[in-house]
């Protein structure tokens, strides 16, 4: 087994102490919904909710739950954190794309911040 590296780990765990500041019991799932959907910003046809799915190895109701909870709106009429926003593609209705929201650009900034 390699070496623990302390510095790595300790930046690592700021970077989970981001994501507890809006929700203590934020599941790992929607973590990573967020930062999947950083990840993939660069998409040219933007990314969507079956793209998080895949990534997750989730269906893409669970994706959808995962993003909701990131959005302004939340889920079951609980406001959300507002870290994403979605938009219906002119091109295909049935398909949502995600994106950061200023807020969310902000947050993934101090993460980028808190791993370097």
């Amino acid at each position: 087994m390699a070496a623990i590296d302390r510095k790595t780990l300790q930046k690592l765990i700021r970077a989970v102490e981001e994501f507890r500041k809006f929700d203590p019991e934020m599941p790992v799932q929607t973590v990573l919904s967020f930062l999947y959907t950083a990840s993939l910003a660069d998409k040219p046809d933007g990314v969507s909710i079956k793209d998080i799915g895949t990534a997750l190895g989730v269906s893409s109701a669970a994706a959808s739950r995962n993003i909701s909870k990131l959005t302004e709106f939340g889920v079951k009429s609980q406001g959300g954190h507002g870290l994403l926003e979605t938009q219906e593609d002119p091109m295909f209705r049935v398909r949502k794309r995600i994106a950061l929201t200023t807020k969310g650009k902000r947050v993934l900034a101090t993460l980028m911040e808190t791993i370097e």
